[in-house]
């Protein structure tokens, strides 16, 4: 991403420099950072320096905004200062509990009753006549997030190239943490990844993503999301949310880990073992991540609490700082 005008350009740049070679994608902080540099390009026109009041500037909360987005907003701010600081550049850091504790999302746990009622209403999802072939994207895209654990933009970024559909093999490329792995299709879902791509491919011979938009190119960030509450209010009654914590994409990824978690212990395989798969399975830098989805499963092993991470119940999915 280039762009940066303020006369912290120069600092910005050696910040995401950095990042890239510890290899972290931070597009949604650089994202931030281009903001952030445009307010400071034409606020402070002639500052070369992190001064108190650009960064205070920035922390203002906005209308409707969320404390979570608030602190995503903040936090590369603060990590700049930090930067600048460390190569011997003026930088005012942004202190410590600024904007206040971040809100941890209780993930909306799906039952099978909840999972059918939504899947039949993206079965019956509408074309709109803005464009697109969202009525035969919509179906394969969000059972992908359920049946293979997907983040949501994963799949919204998947390349057809990335989906073999015949060995029915998916490779999840540059996800968190720059790191690639590949997940498998059930022999129904890659039949029905098949049908899909068959009929996609007379509206895109040529694409590049493997879910495109009416222009042939990748969804927005916030288009499944849209789609997603939709299909919630088309479900409705018969999701029940949480209160404070509605539903989200995310949480087919929830419900695919639980499942298999479920399925395994049934079977009679360790915590250990299901651990050390499901951190591959999932893309998770760490098993801590994966843990965390034993505190969630409805049908706990008796075993579980006790293998499971003694921290575990301050642990939360990394759902909130999730990357698109």
């Amino acid at each position: 991403m280039n762009g940066f005008a303020s006369g912290l350009a120069p600092q910005i740049q050696g910040l995401l420099e950095l990042k890239h070679a510890m290899g972290l994608p931070y597009d949604t902080s650089e994202r931030h950072l281009l903001a952030f540099d445009t307010m400071c390009s034409q606020r402070y026109p002639t500052q070369a320096t992190l001064s108190k009041d650009m960064a205070m500037e920035w922390v203002v909360k906005r209308p409707d905004e969320h404390v979570n987005g608030q602190m995503r907003r903040i936090s590369p701010v603060r990590q700049l200062a930090k930067y600048m600081a460390s190569v011997g550049a003026e930088a005012y850091v942004i202190p410590k509990g600024i904007p206040g504790r971040q809100v941890h999302y209780r993930p909306h746990i799906f039952s099978h009753r909840e999972l059918r009622a939504l899947f039949d209403a993206a079965d019956t999802i509408q074309p709109t006549p803005y464009g697109g072939r969202r009525e035969l994207i919509i179906p394969v895209m969000f059972r992908m997030l359920y049946c293979l654990g997907l983040r949501p933009g994963e799949a919204r970024k998947l390349h057809r190239n990335d989906v073999d559909l015949a060995h029915g093999s998916v490779m999840i490329r540059e996800s968190k943490g720059h790191k690639d792995r590949m997940v498998f299709l059930s022999p129904d879902l890659q039949e029905y990844c098949r049908q899909y791509d068959a009929a996609i491919s007379s509206h895109h011979p040529d694409r590049i993503p493997f879910f495109p938009n009416h222009q042939g190119n990748f969804y927005s960030n916030a288009t499944p999301e849209c789609w997603f509450h939709e299909l919630l209010s088309a479900a409705d009654p018969l999701i029940t949310a949480s209160p404070g914590s509605p539903p989200r994409p995310y949480d087919l990824r929830h419900a695919h880990v639980i499942e298999v978690i479920n399925r395994g212990v049934l079977a009679g395989k360790s915590p250990e073992a299901l651990v050390a798969y499901l951190s591959l399975h999932l893309g998770h830098s760490n098993t801590e991540d994966t843990w965390y989805y034993f505190h969630l499963a409805a049908d706990f092993h008796p075993e579980l609490r006790g293998i499971a991470n003694t921290s575990i119940e301050s642990m939360f999915p990394e759902a909130h700082h999730e990357i698109r």
